[in-house]
């Protein structure tokens, strides 16, 4: 799979990232149990992974984020990964999504 590759630059250096865009399609979205599902794998994780959903950037690894975002089936939310395992977690990460996170 090819993911999008960006770089972000500030000050304090840039840093290379993969991203993937991907429709939640979870009937009721990510509400409790879909979305312990998806921080649980997030979790096992070795990349710093981030959910851009409008004009949020949410901490994937956090329950707290991702339940108070409010993400609803059909939205179309951006993982992107940062880190020595990026490509793999990214892969994770989409893969358990269209899954259905449980569901």
């Amino acid at each position: 799979m090819e993911f999008m590759k960006k770089i972000l630059c500030s000050k304090k250096g840039c840093v290379y990232m993969i991203s993937e865009k991907i429709i939640v399609e979870n009937k009721s979205g990510l509400h409790l149990r879909p979305a312990t599902v998806f921080v649980k794998y997030a979790n096992g994780c070795k990349s710093d992974i981030k959910v851009l959903y409008g004009d949020k950037i949410l901490e994937a690894k956090s329950i707290l984020n991702i339940m108070s975002a409010g993400i609803k089936c059909g939205t179309e939310i951006e993982i992107v990964c940062v880190g020595e395992t990026e490509e793999a977690d990214l892969l994770t990460m989409v893969n358990e999504i269209k899954n259905g996170l449980g569901e």
